[in-house]
């Protein structure tokens, strides 16, 4: 039987808002196991992302794409020192808080946010206090070789988020992209879930044509590219919704279940 390739957004797309997985999707999933792959495919971090993967025995995209599992091999990428000079100059030069990813490690610049060290329901990082360091610029470059992405949070002032936005593609080999309206995702140059998705696709053989990406947003328009099932979900603007093949229901609403239902099962 033709093997399958399904990719799932964690955030909005296959948890709810208590970062859980419903049993109809999980039911759903277990059911197509025997003759498909199922990936989380997230902006998180490894260990993050791995934690909902686990729930649904899920391979994993994490970072963006910036580390990702193929066949029994982990790929890595890295922002590198350039990169990471530019981007604290930045971050500096307009008083914003950011926050670099290692597979299992969270630096930070600024305050930690109360909801960061408090809260377990977050998009992207660890609800562990003792998983955050905070960094000036000289101990952020002392991890340049761990830190595979960052993510930039501001969530009062818009102007400033998206005049840093410019200035990051203008002085630095970054992809950068948002995954909401109040952060500035960064990936390495031609880093995305689209390209991990085509190296995972190439090692396992599967086409597009066997190819499900289910996602809500703009970080996830690229991966929608890779694959003849691209899946909006009900909740995602109309500018996502826009790039995709077809529009599910929403994340509360079994978006992915029902679509596998359908299409898949």
């Amino acid at each position: 039987m033709t093997k399958n390739l399904v990719f799932m957004d964690i955030d909005d797309t296959l948890v709810n808002n208590h970062q859980e997985i419903s049993k109809f999707t999980k039911d759903t999933i277990k059911q197509n196991q025997p003759n498909t792959i199922f990936y989380v495919a997230t902006g998180r971090m490894f260990t993050s992302a791995k934690v909902i993967a686990d729930e649904i025995n899920a391979k994993v995209v994490a970072s963006n794409g910036g580390i990702f599992q193929n066949g029994s091999q982990i790929i890595q990428s890295y922002l590198g020192k350039d990169n990471l000079t530019n981007i604290y100059h930045i971050l500096e030069e307009k008083d914003l808080s950011a926050f670099f990813f290692s597979n299992h490690q969270v630096f930070y610049n600024c305050s930690l946010p109360k909801y960061f060290k408090h809260s377990t329901n977050n998009r992207i990082a660890s609800p562990n206090p003792d998983d955050y360091l905070k960094v000036d610029l000289h101990l952020l470059l002392q991890h340049s070789d761990e830190i595979i992405n960052g993510i930039i949070i501001e969530d009062t002032n818009i102007d400033i988020l998206e005049s840093a936005k410019k200035e990051l593609r203008d002085t630095t080999d970054l992809n950068v992209s948002s995954s909401f309206k109040n952060n500035i995702e960064l990936i390495p140059d031609n880093v995305s879930k689209a390209t991990a998705i085509h190296q995972i696709q190439n090692e396992y053989n599967i086409t597009p044509e066997n190819t499900f990406t289910f996602g809500d947003g703009e970080n996830d328009i690229e991966m929608f590219n890779t694959s003849k099932y691209s899946v909006a979900m009900g909740n995602a603007s109309d500018f996502v919704k826009s790039h995709a093949n077809f529009i599910t229901d929403s994340y509360l609403n079994d978006g992915i279940a029902k679509f596998l239902q359908e299409h898949l099962s």
